[in-house]
C-alpha cells in the first residue's frame, strides 16, 4: 500500500512540470499588484507616447536621453531596473534614429576605457571624443493606493514618466499609466 502511496505521488510530481506562459497572459497565480503584462503594457503604452511628443518629434536631430532607475513607492516588490530596461529597450528599438540613449550606469567604466584610449593602453581606431550629452532626463515613478476589508483588497497603481529638459530643468513631457485591481484574500498573493 505505501509502495503505490510513493508511486502515486512520483507521478503526480512528474506531471507537474513548469510550462513557458506567454507574459501579456493572466496567470492562474495573480493579485492586485503590478503584473508582467502590466508592467510590460506601460513600457509600450509610455515608449509610443513619448516618442509621439512635441518634445521628442519637434526636435531637430536626435536628441539624446538618459533614462532614470524608476522610483518604486508602492508597497509591491518590484524589480525597479526591470521597468527601466523595458523602457530603454522600447525606446531603442521602437524609435530607432529617433532617440539616441546615453548610458549613465556605465560612467566610471566609458571614463577609465577612454583614460585607457589617450595613453595607449588600448588601441582605437578613431580619435578620443568627447562624451555624449544629454538634452533629456526620463525619470518615473510608482505609487498606489490600497483599501482592503477582511474580504477583499483593492489596488489603484500609477507609473508616471516624465521628460526633463537637462538645459533648462523645464519639464516638457510627463504622463501616467493607471490601473486598479480588487481580489479576495483567499485567492490572491500577499
Amino acid at each position: 500500500m505505501r509502495l503505490l502511496f510513493v508511486a502515486l505521488a512520483l507521478s503526480m510530481g512528474c506531471s507537474k512540470k513548469a510550462k513557458y506562459i506567454d507574459p501579456d497572459a493572466e496567470s492562474k497565480v495573480e493579485g492586485t499588484g503590478f503584473e508582467s503584462r502590466d508592467i510590460r503594457a506601460v513600457a509600450d503604452e509610455m515608449t509610443k507616447m513619448l516618442l509621439g511628443s512635441p518634445a521628442i518629434t519637434g526636435f531637430e536631430g536626435t536628441p539624446r536621453i538618459a533614462v532614470l532607475p524608476i522610483e518604486n513607492r508602492t508597497r509591491f516588490l518590484i524589480d525597479q531596473q526591470m521597468l527601466s530596461t523595458l523602457i530603454t529597450d522600447a525606446v531603442i528599438n521602437g524609435g530607432a534614429g529617433k532617440l539616441g540613449v546615453v548610458n549613465r550606469e556605465l560612467l566610471d567604466q566609458i571614463v577609465k576605457e577612454r583614460q585607457m584610449k589617450a595613453t595607449g593602453q588600448v588601441d582605437t581606431v578613431a580619435p578620443s571624443g568627447r562624451l555624449a550629452g544629454v538634452e533629456f532626463f526620463l525619470e518615473g515613478e510608482m505609487t498606489s493606493l490600497s483599501a482592503s476589508t477582511s474580504r477583499a483588497q483593492t489596488d489603484y497603481m500609477v507609473v508616471r514618466f516624465q521628460l526633463t529638459n537637462a538645459t533648462t530643468g523645464l519639464v516638457v513631457w510627463s504622463n501616467s499609466w493607471e490601473v486598479k485591481k480588487e481580489g479576495s484574500w483567499g485567492v490572491m498573493y500577499q
